[in-house]
């Protein structure tokens, strides 16, 4: 995404001081088709709201961005969002569910209002906020955010003990405050999904992290195999194959068993055996600082020596993110072309 963005979204103009360097044309295009995508996740647009976060996740995807510092959304942007959302679903068209992400969503005071007014004024149907849960442990910001609509809430837990995920999160208090916010999360009806990002800590144990998740009545599983972007400096989180998709298939055993659902995201399809129709490299719209969309598409490229010769890599599957094949090469022994069905 360049970072030279219309000023425009349906139509309404938006004062260039108050963009704050956020690229609304794409929520544009977005719009046209959003009601006949292809995909689910195609009626979901997620706005990032702030880069502030309580948490220091050694393998966080937007750690740059924190570190510059970056203003938080103008709410202008919302507004702006919300009218254009509001006339394309009167005409058959839009989002109908709005992710809020952060980094930390639940660290802005008017959240509650924020969420109030996407479904109202938005014309949004669903609202799901991705969190860490810490904020959570506040029992009433919790019910004041489900008052307002948000009744979806995609928490990241990323280790099944208190001493991994302070390891992970670089805190001594996020465990007991997340799993404190999933208790009053479930005491208040909402619907919660789990978010794992798959690294060089978690990878070993992600058999008993899915025992963790589903102790914690996650309605879905998610997990991600993390990616290092350009620059970051997060090669030691990087994993090999042979290391993480062992446990990986265990922990997809597990969620099975237990009647969870499951999504996998950038892993090679032919590793995942039986579980295969469970990747889905599929990312919903998203509006964020086009710091980050400029270094994101520096940085997000995929391949596999398989390429030409398997059916499902540009059709689902991915292959290898170029950190991983810089990190461990091309896995061409043990990467396998998948045939046509």
């Amino acid at each position: 995404m360049s970072a030279s963005s219309l000023d425009t979204i349906q139509g309404m103009a938006l004062d260039p001081k108050l963009r704050m360097g956020v690229s609304l044309e794409m929520v544009e295009r977005a719009l046209v088709t959003a009601a006949a995508g292809d995909h689910p996740d195609d009626d979901t647009l997620i706005v990032a709201l702030n880069y502030r976060c309580n948490s220091r996740c050694r393998f966080c995807i937007i750690e740059t961005e924190i570190d510059q510092r970056l203003e938080d959304t103008n709410r202008a942007v919302f507004q702006a969002v919300y009218r254009a959302n509001a006339a394309a679903r009167a005409q058959g068209r839009g989002f109908r569910r709005l992710t809020i992400s952060g980094a930390e969503s639940t660290l802005i005071p008017d959240l509650p209002a924020l969420v109030a007014a996407a479904t109202g004024d938005g014309g949004f149907d669903v609202v799901r906020l991705q969190t860490n849960a810490r904020k959570l442990e506040d029992r009433g910001l919790v019910e004041a955010l489900m008052a307002a609509g948000a009744r979806e809430y995609f928490v990241s837990m990323h280790a099944p003990t208190a001493e991994l995920d302070a390891r992970i999160t670089r805190s001594t208090m996020s465990w007991r405050q997340m799993n404190t916010g999933i208790d009053h999360l479930h005491a208040a009806g909402a619907r919660v999904l789990s978010n794992t990002v798959i690294c060089a800590d978690n990878a070993p144990v992600l058999a008993d992290h899915a025992a963790f998740l589903i102790s914690r009545g996650v309605q879905e599983a998610h997990l991600w195999s993390f990616l290092n972007i350009g620059d970051a400096g997060q090669q030691d989180e990087l994993v090999p194959l042979a290391v993480s998709v062992p446990p990986l298939l265990a922990a997809l055993d597990r969620l099975d068993a237990a009647g969870v659902p499951a999504t996998v995201k950038w892993f090679p399809r032919c590793q995942l055996g039986r579980h295969a129709a469970k990747l889905d490299d599929h990312q919903p719209q998203m509006l964020i600082r086009d710091e980050f969309q400029v270094r994101l598409s520096d940085g997000f490229r995929f391949d596999c020596v398989h390429a030409r010769s398997c059916a499902a890599f540009g059709r689902g599957c991915s292959g290898l993110h170029e950190g991983y094949v810089a990190a461990f090469g091309d896995e061409a022994a043990r990467l396998a072309p998948v045939e046509e069905a």
